[in-house]
């Protein structure tokens, strides 16, 4: 059956409207067996998983993905009106990492109220993977019936510490507005060290060069970021690896990680490995991590990314069912060969 692809606008509650995408094996979505709330990466958009739509609706899994404020045609001023979905890579002038939280919360309760009787599963790819573990925290997972963590991050770095302090002065001498490729440099700049000799500033979030190209081409992806959006996020990943913001989350949450052994992002698969731990000296034991060797920063893009798509699938089909049937490999950590 193709996919059926509905596109609105979701007015969020201070009058900001984002580009909403609910990709579907049918229009309005009757018959699915679970619905799954996508929240794409920084610098991109939701229509980039269009693909990965494709696949789950197939197997009946509705899929809702927004452009966030800052991003894809939200903040694209030839299809918004101005001021109504923010700058181009600038959410917000102040705290937007909360701002956004907020925005997919209020999304989470418009999938809930239109599809009551059928889990809901969250995922979060890198930026996205952070907001995902803020909503965890700030609502406790409440309203979710699991959490999808991709291409993330855990607690700790030298970069992070030092970033609140540096963004937030170069935010209050350029304006948060001001994008700032030193700030790039300071944030993004190694990730490419361990792929040289480079043939893009972005190898490092596939090694299909087809999939790199297809970013890199793409107008509203890759650009850059406002020194207030880094701020944000520097502030953002220090508020949500605090031992306290770690003990709001529910213990009975089912989270999926997967990542990739050569994601400069999670310094090379040891940072998601350090949240697994956390994770699981919670007591949250449904929980389950996949590292894949040599994948980088977007497994769901990479060269074994139908391997991926299926085990996300999987995850999901095991899952429809909450709380009646026990996950294959509870509390599991796995390396792909």
């Amino acid at each position: 059956m193709p996919m059926v692809q509905d596109e609105t606008w979701f007015q969020c509650d201070d009058g900001t409207k984002l580009f909403l995408r609910r990709w579907s094996s049918v229009s309005g979505g009757e018959g699915s067996v679970a619905a799954l709330h996508i929240v794409h990466g920084m610098a991109e958009h939701a229509g980039r998983y269009a693909r990965l739509a494709e696949k789950l609706t197939a197997a009946g899994v509705e899929v809702w993905a927004a452009d966030q404020r800052g991003h894809g045609k939200t903040a694209d001023l030839s299809v918004n009106k101005p001021g109504l979905g923010g700058i181009l890579g600038h959410c917000a002038d102040k705290d937007g990492f909360g701002r956004v939280t907020a925005d997919v919360h209020l999304i989470n309760q418009e999938i809930r109220k239109s599809r009551p009787n059928i889990p809901l599963f969250m995922l979060g790819h890198s930026w996205g993977s952070f907001i995902t573990q803020n909503y965890i925290e700030t609502y406790e997972g409440n309203g979710i019936d699991g959490c999808i963590l991709s291409g993330t991050r855990g607690p700790g770095g030298f970069q992070v510490r030092a970033g609140v302090p540096l963004m937030s002065v170069m935010a209050a001498i350029l304006g948060p507005r001001k994008g700032s490729p030193a700030a790039r440099a300071v944030a993004d700049g190694p990730y490419n060290k361990a792929f040289r000799p480079n043939r893009t500033p972005f190898d490092w979030i596939s090694r299909d060069e087809a999939e790199v190209d297809v970013y890199v081409n793409d107008p509203l992806s890759g650009k850059l970021c406002s020194v207030g959006f880094y701020r944000d996020l520097a502030k953002g990943l220090f508020r949500i690896h605090r031992t306290g913001a770690f003990a709001r989350i529910r213990r009975d949450l089912p989270i999926y990680i997967f990542s990739g052994s050569a994601d400069p992002v999670g310094e090379m698969g040891a940072s998601p490995t350090a949240l697994v731990n956390v994770y699981r000296s919670l007591g949250i034991t449904d929980l389950e991590f996949v590292l894949y060797p040599d994948a980088r920063h977007e497994t769901l893009n990479e060269t074994n990314r139908e391997e991926v798509a299926e085990n996300l699938l999987s995850w999901i089909r095991r899952h429809c069912d909450t709380g009646k049937q026990a996950p294959a490999t509870a509390g599991a950590a796995t390396v792909k060969d």
